[in-house]
């Protein structure tokens, strides 16, 4: 082609201003979508690893505590878990010396949890009842589980233990459930 026609076709040189910023708009509000629900995802992956972690230690106890080794000389005694929701970011794991139930800190027994610092015990259910506190203890020969209010013990098929976020966001909650039967599982 000569030049003398050259003006009469027009080059395309990819995008316009107009359309260049109508698709990094489009862009940007894509991944804000996907960041948004990546965090809570994550959340919900983190409240049910943490709900996971406590229902594990509850079985390692229940384990401990009908095995026939023996701790510090003598065969094992009741071990058991202690929730309070005054102290909402720490279960504690006991060796029921006195055979009252009771939890007491000179009973602590290996290793304490806490909970991951963004999540807190929300809420305790014994047999359906709110509780400010329980003790779930197990005793050699059963995987049975007893449940202890203070020093009282509670005839109740089962006890729940509710774990969300401290800034209660739409994460949800997780709960452990730990029947009389000795089960231990998460929902």
């Amino acid at each position: 082609m000569s030049s003398r026609f050259s003006h009469l076709f027009k080059k395309i040189n990819g995008f316009g201003l107009i359309e260049l910023m109508v698709s990094i708009s489009i862009m940007m509000l894509v991944a804000a979508v996907i960041l948004a629900r990546q965090s809570a995802f994550n959340g919900a992956v983190l409240l049910q690893s943490q709900a996971y972690e406590i229902a594990l230690t509850a079985r390692e106890v229940q384990t401990n505590a009908v095995s026939a080794s023996v701790l510090a000389g003598t065969a094992r005694q009741m071990l058991g878990l202690y929730f309070d929701t005054s102290r909402n970011t720490t279960y504690r794991i006991f060796r029921d010396v006195q055979g009252n139930g009771s939890y007491d800190v000179s009973e602590e027994y290996g290793q304490q949890n806490s909970l991951d610092s963004r999540f807190e015990i929300k809420a305790i259910r014994v047999g359906g009842t709110a509780q400010n506190s329980v003790s779930v203890m197990f005793e050699r020969p059963d995987f049975d589980a007893k449940f202890y209010v203070g020093t009282s013990q509670v005839s109740a098929g089962l006890v729940e233990i509710d774990i969300g976020t401290k800034d209660n966001s739409a994460v949800g909650v997780k709960t452990i459930m730990i029947t009389a039967t000795g089960q231990v599982t998460v929902q």
